[in-house]
């Protein structure tokens, strides 16, 4: 998880808050000023990590990833949910720019690091 999302005081437990640094100078200096701030709430290493996080002024939302052993690698679950306490035009537009979030930068990350690239 810390190579994969910039994760700042990770520890693999149930109820363990986590930073997500999207800047790079403070994440290398293990500073979470305007970091998003994660929860763990299910641990099941290696087959599942389900966190919420929540950004400043926005409920939290829940993330949800299952990894299953297949032929020839690993299959990845990761279910983003949460969206329904959301009005209608609020979630969209969250869930819009979540999800090219997921789609543009984190799912190639995790993809990186799961190769042996991150």
């Amino acid at each position: 998880v810390t190579q994969w999302m910039g994760c700042l005081r990770f520890q693999p437990a149930a109820g363990h808050v986590f930073y997500l640094q999207p800047d790079r100078a403070r994440r290398l200096a293990g500073d979470a000023t305007d970091a998003i701030a994660c929860r763990i709430e299910v641990l099941d290493a290696p087959r599942r990590l389900s966190f919420c996080w929540g950004f400043p002024d926005i409920p939290d939302t829940w993330v949800d990833i299952r990894l299953t052993r297949i032929a020839g690698g690993t299959h990845v679950r990761l279910t983003h949910s949460g969206w329904d306490q959301f009005e209608d035009h609020e979630g969209e537009a969250l869930r819009g720019g979540m999800g090219r979030a997921w789609h543009t930068v984190a799912l190639p990350a995790l993809k990186a690091v799961a190769e042996g690239a991150g």
